[in-house]
């Protein structure tokens, strides 16, 4: 009975949370993701880290280190590119971290399904030919994965898949009317006329112009088929501080049922809360600065997370459609 308040109470303060980051996003979008993307971006880097470190990032123990070295590898490689050096996200040169992106969550899936039976092998096997088909005749897809795989997928699709599997292993009201809103928000914003409640605050939005994720905005306003116009901009805007902003509020108001929390030891949580500190004081100091010093450590969560990733889409995938 008091495990299941308990959880009735993480799936009320987790219905909150979301809310919070709706109302919050359409008020001040800009704001709100610079904040949420230096704020509470680096305290969820850290914290998921140890935990997935813990779980041995949800590998067979023989494959962690493979994993790990992979992660770290690919990361500084990405890191590389965004300070220009192999003049990141070019047409040409997109298509090729696209390329890498896809193959890295391809290889993540196969460490997860120890590939044993024919079909699970001729499944990886599609993937990769359709990773090198689509680099021949439709490179721009692969360019919208390898941008979109760290950044809006990560943040939206892969937190909504996380949170249906959940759903499927303990079903809840609280929980279900949570998915449902997440799932219907950019549908919402886009529709309604959420864009009059911003405020503008012209700082913050050439802060944000001076980052990557500008291009992401343009990005999701060339997919919706409509002439860019001001409106949409900040449409789009919304909706990118909202999944940031819930991203990271899931992880902690989800402390309890996760257990993350656990896997800090009193040591380890000086070194991560000394670190933070120091991230939000570079962002405080120079947004850009902390952004680049802070990339390696973003994009190795974000590929550190990829076969949890694997797993919450087979967990989907069997509660729906095996018997």
């Amino acid at each position: 009975m008091r495990n299941s308040t308990s959880h009735r109470n993480v799936e009320l303060l987790n219905l909150i949370m979301l809310l919070l980051a709706t109302v919050v996003s359409c008020v001040l979008p800009f704001d709100t993701f610079l904040f949420s993307y230096a704020v509470l971006g680096p305290l969820h880097y850290l914290t998921e880290l140890q935990w997935l470190k813990k779980k041995d990032y949800f590998l067979p123990q023989k494959k962690v280190r493979l994993f790990v070295f992979l992660s770290v590898a690919l990361a500084f490689f990405l890191f590389l590119n965004y300070i220009s050096i192999f003049n990141f996200y070019t047409w040409n040169n997109g298509v090729f971290i696209g390329i890498l992106l896809c193959v890295f969550f391809i290889i993540s899936l196969y460490f997860i399904l120890t590939v044993k039976s024919i079909a699970l092998k001729s499944m990886m096997i599609g993937l990769l030919i359709s990773c090198v088909a689509l680099y021949y005749f439709k490179p721009g897809i692969i360019i919208f994965f390898g941008l979109f795989i760290p950044t809006i997928i990560h943040v939206y699709v892969f937190t909504a898949v996380f949170m249906i599997s959940g759903y499927l292993l303990n079903p809840n009201r609280l929980s279900l009317l949570s998915i449902v809103l997440l799932l219907v928000m950019p549908f919402l914003i886009y529709f309604l006329p959420v864009e009059t409640l911003a405020l503008e605050i012209s700082q913050a939005k050439n802060i944000f112009n001076l980052t990557g994720f500008k291009l992401i905005n343009q990005w999701l306003v060339f997919l919706t088929g409509k002439t860019e116009t001001e409106i949409l901009i900040i449409k789009v805007q919304i909706f990118i501080a909202f999944a940031y902003t819930y991203h990271y509020l899931n992880w902690f108001s989800k402390t309890s049922v996760i257990g993350w929390a656990r896997s800090l030891e009193p040591k380890k949580m000086v070194l991560v809360a000394a670190i933070w500190i120091l991230s939000i004081a570079l962002y405080l100091i120079n947004y850009q600065t902390g952004l680049m010093l802070f990339f390696v450590l973003s994009m190795i969560h974000v590929l550190a997370e990829f076969p949890l990733n694997a797993i919450s889409f087979r967990t989907v995938f069997q509660k729906l459609f095996s018997k």
